[in-house]
């Protein structure tokens, strides 16, 4: 029987991959029931973050941004599912969408 090593960052990587597609579930489900902020009406962490994301788009001249990116520009603090929703709502107006990469 051949047993597969597992590198403990990968599984984090997927611990951390569960979450994040949990909550995009979540904040999509809430996207009809409620109007979404503006770039401008978002708190500044999550502005700073969609700023960090737009800029690593256009400056790898990219459509799409991969979770790994996503996870990368995340404030340090927890993100609230409210906060990821306003994050995808605001790339998706610019045309970048986030997907496995």
């Amino acid at each position: 029987m051949d047993r597969k090593h597992t590198d403990p960052n990968d599984a984090a990587h997927a611990r951390r991959q569960v979450v994040i597609d949990r909550m995009l579930s979540d904040a999509l489900k809430g996207a009809s029931r409620h109007a979404l902020p503006s770039h401008d009406a978002l708190p500044v962490d999550i502005r700073r973050t969609v700023d960090r994301l737009l800029a690593k788009a256009d400056a790898e001249r990219r459509t799409a941004l991969t979770y790994d990116d996503l996870e990368e520009a995340l404030p340090p603090r927890d993100v609230t599912a409210e906060d990821l929703e306003a994050i995808f709502w605001v790339l998706a107006e610019y045309g970048i969408e986030v997907d496995e990469g």
